[in-house]
């Protein structure tokens, strides 16, 4: 599998995750954090029913970013809300205690991101954030993340985001 953009990849690409292995690391997760980036303005909204309908089977911390909180709220949810670059910043710092004063969190999920800041956003963690493993549930692959759904048409994302709801029991 290849990346959007073959010319960002690293020496330590992605894994391509099945769903059910992304659900099952999202459930041996101790404190995760799901980042919800300003793509879910632009795209059907059954895609952000979905990521909420995944944090909330696991109760996972949702964070909006880039304006994605407008979508959110018309969804009658209520997201923490901090810019993409400035919680990358406080990710890195093994010493952060997140936004429930729990700790730094070990998995971090991300979709809506525009690829060309998650994709830096989530080198920096590679590189400078050793203790957090990182998740795209995007239609992209993301090399830069440990662990990434692969390219994929908008039909078969909806498949793969709902085989990994289902899994989430």
């Amino acid at each position: 599998m290849s990346a959007w953009n073959p010319a960002l990849i690293s020496i330590n690409p992605a894994s391509v995750w099945l769903p059910e292995m992304a659900a099952l690391t999202i459930k041996q997760s101790k404190n995760p954090l799901f980042v919800m980036g300003s793509l879910l303005n632009n795209i059907p909204e059954e895609i952000a029913e979905k990521s909420l309908e995944i944090a909330k089977k696991r109760n996972i911390t949702v964070v909006a970013t880039g304006g994605s909180s407008l979508t959110l709220s018309k969804l009658n949810f209520k997201a923490k809300v901090i810019g993409v670059v400035e919680l990358i910043n406080n990710l890195k710092n093994p010493e952060w205690k997140g936004f429930e004063g729990k700790g730094n969190y070990d998995l971090v999920c991300f979709i809506g991101v525009p690829y060309y800041i998650g994709s830096q956003g989530l080198s920096t963690l590679k590189n400078f954030a050793p203790h957090i493993k990182t998740l795209t549930l995007c239609r992209f692959m993301h090399p830069n993340a440990d662990m990434s759904y692969p390219n994929m048409a908008y039909e078969e994302w909806l498949v793969w985001l709902t085989k990994l709801i289902d899994n989430l029991e």
